[in-house]
């Protein structure tokens, strides 16, 4: 007989504190919430404060009407306070209970948004560390407004030939040879931006030496590091022509002194 009872539960309310059962709130329907949770308001207090923050419309004076202008909508949870406490039930209970109505009727305070303290003003809110600002004047081809991050490393970001942005980490070193042989700009102290993606880069430097190799002066279509990548050059530039099929094959990863010696 035991088992075929059910026992009942109880939830005490947020609004007016008393113990009442679980099937007076409302159930939590968000995608964390466990199966049994249950909201903070119970029945009662549901009915009451939708009652109050129901708009009151106000009808203008007199002259307002005659004048034509709209009467505007006043949001009063003072006078719905107001007519709980002139009920005749609620006064013949007292002082107390006059007291009890009027604040379950009044509106609850909005939470006050915590002002932010001096560390989260410096990193922006986020933890991480906002870069000191670049003084008006400078020079976004100036290296030495560069600073590390707290990892040691340095911001690069860029765009790919579809348009997408990326950003990845780069050594300070390898920041400010691409910013001297303009493959780069500053941004802040603590990020470089790519000037080109490999198609503009591309079209960039076959534009500018006319499409005329830089070794022979023939008509070329391929470029080609002047100072080659598996001796340390990068990819700018100031480090890269154009070349013919030929001459670029030739060259291969050699010193250009070494190979116009062999021209």
């Amino acid at each position: 007989m035991t088992d075929n009872l059910q026992t009942t539960r109880y939830k005490q309310c947020v609004h007016c504190l008393e113990q009442k059962p679980v099937s007076d709130f409302l159930r939590r329907t968000g995608r964390r919430s466990g199966t049994g949770s249950r909201r903070g308001a119970c029945r009662n207090c549901r009915k009451v404060r939708s009652r109050i923050s129901t708009p009151i419309m106000l009808h203008a004076a007199d002259a307002d009407q005659q004048a034509g202008k709209p009467a505007a909508p006043l949001y009063a949870p003072e006078l719905a306070a107001a007519e709980l406490v002139s009920q005749p039930a609620v006064v013949a209970a007292g002082p107390a209970a006059v007291s009890e109505s009027a604040a379950m009727a009044a509106p609850a305070a909005a939470p006050r948004r915590p002002r932010p303290s001096k560390s989260s003003a410096r990193t922006g809110g986020f933890g991480k560390p906002r870069p000191r600002p670049l003084p008006a004047n400078y020079s976004p081809t100036d290296v030495t407004l560069l600073r590390t991050t707290r990892k040691g490393t340095v911001w690069m970001r860029g765009k790919t030939d579809k348009g997408r942005r990326w950003h990845q980490e780069i050594e300070l070193e390898l920041a400010v040879t691409l910013v001297k042989e303009r493959a780069a700009v500053i941004v802040n102290r603590t990020t470089i931006r790519r000037l080109f993606s490999n198609k503009d880069f591309r079209s960039y430097i076959l534009t500018r030496d006319n499409y005329t190799c830089h070794f022979c002066g023939q008509y070329g279509d391929t470029i080609d590091h002047m100072l080659p990548r598996a001796k340390g050059g990068h990819t700018t530039p100031d480090n890269c022509v154009v070349a013919c099929n030929e001459c670029n094959q030739s060259k291969a990863d050699k010193d250009i002194e070494e190979f116009m010696r062999e021209l």
